[in-house]
């Protein structure tokens, strides 16, 4: 093997740094974005309860709407944690 001077063998270092930095990117990036999806949700949920008791009662379309956004943001957890 040649003699490789000191920037050769930095640029390497730093060309194998940033391969493993945007791999290690990626799957952080996934996870941020599952994150937002089931903090969104979950406030859905609290819109959709916060609708229904503006009243004091809770019609089956208010019931519907929350199971409804309960269901998805169940969804999106599961989906945070992997299950």
């Amino acid at each position: 093997m040649e003699n490789l001077d000191v920037w050769t063998i930095i640029s390497l270092i730093l060309g194998v740094l940033a391969t493993v930095f945007v791999a290690f990117w990626s799957k952080v990036k996934v996870k941020l974005s599952q994150i937002l999806t089931a903090g969104k949700e979950l406030l859905d949920v609290g819109s959709a309860l916060n609708d229904a008791l503006l009243d004091n009662k809770i019609t089956p379309e208010e019931a519907a709407k929350i199971k409804k956004e309960w269901l998805e943001a169940k969804a999106a957890f599961k989906s945070l944690i992997g299950k």
